[in-house]
């Protein structure tokens, strides 16, 4: 199965147009806590597995991660169990956009 791949200004824009979708941080706990997409759940990549039913199949999945490289894993397995994943490219480490709250 194949997903899109968006970069973080795609996601202020979906943000700004309120799609209907849910953002998953797959970071850890600590990194989330230090800054993370306003709105997102934190499900660590570790963890996929175990938080399937927190994830839902009718509508889009943003996943981002630090550098790119878990969501875009993350993305390739939930695809293939019928989710509707989009893969942020690169990550959020630089991120420093208006969605940034920090706990």
């Amino acid at each position: 199965m194949s997903f899109p791949t968006i970069t973080l200004d795609e996601l202020e824009y979906y943000l700004d147009q309120g799609r209907d979708m849910t953002v998953v941080d797959l970071r850890n706990r600590a990194s989330y806590q230090m800054g993370h997409i306003k709105g997102a759940v934190n499900i660590p990549f570790n963890e996929i597995d175990y938080n399937l039913d927190r994830l839902p199949r009718d509508k889009m999945l943003v996943l981002y991660c630090s550098r790119g490289g878990q969501s875009l894993r993350a993305s390739r397995y939930l695809s293939t169990m019928g989710y509707q994943p989009v893969n942020v490219a690169n990550g959020i480490t630089y991120y420093r956009g208006k969605y940034l709250e920090r706990m």
